[in-house]
């Protein structure tokens, strides 16, 4: 009997696995060569069901900052996500390449890949050629991410696995943040230029920005993400779809109903612990948008339990949380923290008016000092706190452009996917799009503060590859139904 190409391609692994058993430990560490051996071993799977990368992929992106095992430039670091990413596109192509696999897309995605060619148009007489390449790098893979996402979620429970899997991660994720608090270990002083290379990522952060209104230091937990606004941020993102799969569950899974509210705590607890003024915005945001959609039915039993929740957040958050979020002043320029913010926005506009067309250069972030002179340290860069300006400012209206018409078209098609699960009587798969529409509501919601599109964002990214692989189960489902009508007609 013959064995498929596949099947032929499992040799060679296993041969260099038995290989590498024997002979790595003589010249590696232990550790080290079992790592390798098992990586190995992974790559088999892989390559025979690229899905299982996928798996992997969403299980250890909530961990990335403790998985970095190199650097591949200055500021773009090699990590555990990214290699399991890579090994299932290579699984992919070798797949797509023996038509086992079908490369799946629409038209409106490839404004994504435009934004790209925009963005690398504007580094042309650039002053930050090597951090606008680097940018261009990240943003690559997360084009790249992005694609690979929507080819291997080909069926609903490959969708709902992949976020279950994804949502469980981030919040063992996100409960780390509050465990860290009582880890004298994790706590350390204030960074300035958190994203540059050497800084430290994660652990309880003593911020001293807003230290005299306050009165004392913050200590701002991050868990295992870069920043403590990041945190929240990536919280705000699992809420609404965890919500859905919650309501998908039925009223005889109570065990499952119960695991997912107890998360759905854990992660607001964690949005607590961070002191992130933006998270807390988030969360509000998108609890009004799952209640206003429907993910979220108000009855005075859910009242009750709201306000009791409420209650103890109030009386167990840490020091100091109520003067930070709950305080409108902290909201105004007599935050010392939002006053810097709206100095660097002024200059990021400043930028954009001056180089309209094609921006300073995907990536340039110094250049901004030229219009914000008064800036107290300026040895590390600045961003403008809001994805849109930031854009405009780096890339011009030539990458603007593209970039809004991808997020226009992929909610204006997600919704309409939701409309047509609910034509055909899949209330379950409607209410998880819903869930993921306001995550990409969210993300869209956020970009008015924190800056989203240069950093690679894989928490995002995922969320909206899952999307995106929505809207074509969508699309292949209701057109599978109609040719069944057509042939019944017939």
């Amino acid at each position: 009997m013959k064995l498929s190409l596949i099947r032929r391609l499992d040799v060679l692994p296993l041969c260099l696995v038995g290989l590498a058993a024997g002979l790595l430990p003589v010249f590696l560490r232990p550790l080290l060569a079992l790592g390798i051996c098992l990586g190995i071993l992974a790559m088999v799977f892989i390559l025979r069901n690229p899905r299982i990368g996928l798996f992997l992929v969403a299980g250890t992106i909530p961990l990335e900052t403790v998985g970095k095992i190199g650097s591949l430039t200055a500021n773009l670091p090699l990590t555990i996500p990214k290699i399991f990413t890579l090994a299932s596109l290579v699984a992919w192509l070798v797949n797509l390449a023996l038509r086992r696999m079908t490369f799946r897309r629409k038209p409106w995605m490839y404004y994504l890949p435009g934004f790209l060619a925009a963005a690398a148009i504007s580094l042309i007489g650039a002053d930050e050629t090597r951090s606008g390449f680097e940018a261009l790098l990240r943003f690559s893979d997360t084009v790249i991410f992005f694609f690979l996402i929507v080819q291997l979620i080909d069926s609903e429970k490959m969708l709902k696995t992949c976020l279950i899997i994804f949502i469980i991660a981030g919040t063992g994720a996100s409960s780390w943040s509050i465990i860290q608090r009582y880890l004298p270990g994790d706590v350390f002083d204030f960074r300035y230029g958190w994203e540059e290379q050497g800084a430290r990522r994660g652990g309880v952060e003593k911020d001293i920005v807003e230290e005299h209104m306050l009165g004392g230091v913050v200590e701002r937990s991050s868990g295992f993400s870069p920043h403590s606004i990041l945190l929240a941020f990536n919280v705000g993102l699992f809420l609404a779809p965890l919500v859905a799969l919650m309501g998908n569950t039925g009223r005889r899974a109570a065990l499952s109903r119960l695991a997912m509210f107890g998360m759905s705590l854990v992660l607001l607890a964690s949005v607590v612990v961070t002191f992130a003024r933006t998270g807390f915005v988030i969360v509000v945001f998108g609890l009004a948008l799952m209640i206003g959609r429907g993910l979220i039915r108000l009855s005075p039993a859910k009242v009750m339990v709201a306000i009791a929740v409420g209650l103890v957040f109030v009386f167990a958050a840490p020091d100091k949380y109520a003067a930070r979020v709950f305080n409108f002043t902290a909201y105004t320029t007599k935050s010392a923290s939002i006053q810097i913010r709206i100095d660097i926005l002024k200059g990021a506009l400043g930028q954009f008016l001056d180089h309209p067309f094609s921006g300073v250069g995907y990536g340039n972030r110094y250049g901004i000092f030229k219009y914000f002179t008064t800036y107290p340290d300026k040895k590390h860069a600045v961003t403008p706190h809001n994805s849109y300006v930031q854009v405009a400012s780096q890339t011009g209206l030539l990458g603007l452009v593209p970039l809004m018409f991808f997020f226009w078209q992929a909610n204006r098609r997600l919704e309409r996917a939701i409309r047509r699960f609910f034509a055909l009587g899949r209330p379950d798969m409607a209410r998880l799009g819903i869930g993921l529409s306001i995550s990409l509501m969210i993300f869209l919601f956020a970009g008015l503060a924190i800056d989203l599109f240069d950093k690679g964002i894989a928490h995002a990214w995922m969320m909206i590859g899952a999307s995106g692989a929505f809207i074509l189960l969508a699309d292949e489902a209701y057109d599978k139904s109609h040719h069944q009508l057509r042939d019944d007609a017939a």
